[in-house]
C-alpha cells in the first residue's frame, strides 16, 4: 500500500477563517478537516485593519426593513483569498481531498479517493475537532448549532431587502441574495434562514425546515413582499393585483456554532479556541513567505 508521509513542524487543522488565518500568519502546514467555507453572509467588522493581510478593505451596506446594516470584508472573500495564496505556498495538504484524520502519535489521512498519508509533527493545533478520530473525550460537548434553511423564492422574488432580523433564535435572521437559479445578472432573490439550536431542537417538528418556511413567509408578507403582477383590478385598473408569496425550502445546512468541544491542552497537542480576530491581533507578522507572496499577487 503506498502511503505518503510527511514531515512538519507544526501542523493545523480546521476550515473556517481562524484556522486559515493562523497558517497564512504563522506558514504552518494546513489540514481542512471538512468542507464548510464561510457563509456568504458573514462578515469581519468594519473597524478590522483588513490591509495588513494584503488585501484591500471593502464596505458593504445591508437594506433591512427600518435601517441599513453596515458591515466590513466578507469572511467568505477574504477566505478564498488566503487560500489560494496557502495553496500557491504548498502549505495545504492534500486540499480537500481528505475523508478522515485519526490521531495517534502521528496523524493518519484517508484521502476520498482511498488514499493514505501520514504526517509526523512537533506541534498540532487544532481549531476544529470534525472528523478527527482518536481524540479524548471532551471535558464538555457543544450543544449549539446554526441551522442555515437554503430556501428558493419562486413568487416574490423582486424587493429591496438584502437581510431582515428578528429577536427569537428560530428564523432569527434572513438573507437575501441574488438567485443563482438564473443566469446573468437578475434583481431576482433567493434566501437564506438563519436559525441557532440546541441540538434536541434539530429533530423538532416546531423547528424544521417546514416551520422555517412558515416563519420567513410571513415575515416577507409582513413587510409588503409581494409576488408576481396578476394583471390589473377589475374594479380599479389603476391598481395591479399580485400573486401571493411562494417559497419552497431547497435544503438544510446545520453547523456548529462553536467549531471546538473543550479539551485540555497537552505538551505538543493546542485546542485553539480563539476567533479569526483573535489570532490576528494576537500575532501579525508581514516578513513571512505567505505575506510576500501576497503582496505579489496583489500587484499583477
Amino acid at each position: 500500500m503506498n502511503r505518503h508521509v510527511y514531515e512538519c513542524d507544526e501542523v493545523v487543522i480546521g476550515n473556517d477563517l481562524n484556522a486559515i488565518l493562523y497558517a497564512y500568519i504563522n506558514s504552518a502546514r494546513l489540514l481542512l478537516n471538512n468542507q464548510n467555507k464561510p457563509l456568504f453572509f458573514e462578515f469581519l467588522p468594519r473597524d478590522f485593519d483588513i490591509s495588513k493581510l494584503g488585501i484591500k478593505p471593502e464596505e458593504y451596506e445591508l437594506q433591512g426593513v427600518d435601517s441599513t446594516k453596515s458591515v466590513g470584508p466578507s469572511k467568505l472573500e477574504v477566505w478564498e483569498r488566503l487560500m489560494f495564496v496557502l495553496s500557491l505556498s504548498g502549505l495545504v495538504l492534500m486540499a480537500d481531498k481528505i475523508a478522515s484524520i485519526r490521531l495517534e502519535d502521528t496523524l493518519k489521512i484517508t484521502t476520498r479517493n482511498f488514499k493514505f498519508a501520514e504526517i509526523k509533527f512537533n506541534r498540532l493545533r487544532i481549531f476544529d475537532d470534525e472528523n478527527i478520530l482518536g481524540l479524548d473525550i471532551p471535558k464538555k460537548e457543544i450543544n449549539k448549532y446554526k441551522v442555515v434553511d437554503w430556501i428558493d423564492v419562486k413568487s416574490g422574488m423582486i424587493h429591496p431587502y438584502d437581510y431582515f432580523e428578528t429577536n427569537e433564535d428560530f428564523v432569527k435572521e434572513v438573507y437575501f441574495y441574488p438567485s443563482l437559479r438564473i443566469d446573468g445578472i437578475s434583481n431576482k432573490k433567493d434566501l437564506a434562514a438563519v436559525s441557532y439550536m440546541n441540538k434536541e431542537d434539530l429533530n423538532n417538528f416546531d423547528y424544521s425546515d417546514t416551520m422555517a418556511k412558515f416563519k420567513t413567509l410571513k415575515l416577507m408578507k409582513d413587510v409588503g413582499i409581494r409576488g408576481a403582477r396578476n394583471g390589473r383590478d377589475y374594479y380599479n385598473p389603476e391598481k395591479y393585483k399580485y400573486y401571493a408569496v411562494k417559497i419552497y425550502p431547497r435544503k438544510r445546512e446545520v453547523r456548529k456554532l462553536s467549531l471546538l468541544n473543550q479539551y485540555e491542552n497537552k505538551e505538543s497537542l493546542i485546542f485553539d479556541y480563539r476567533s479569526a480576530i483573535e489570532v490576528c491581533n494576537d500575532s501579525m507578522s508581514l516578513n513571512t513567505y505567505c505575506a510576500k507572496l501576497n503582496g505579489q499577487v496583489s500587484k499583477r
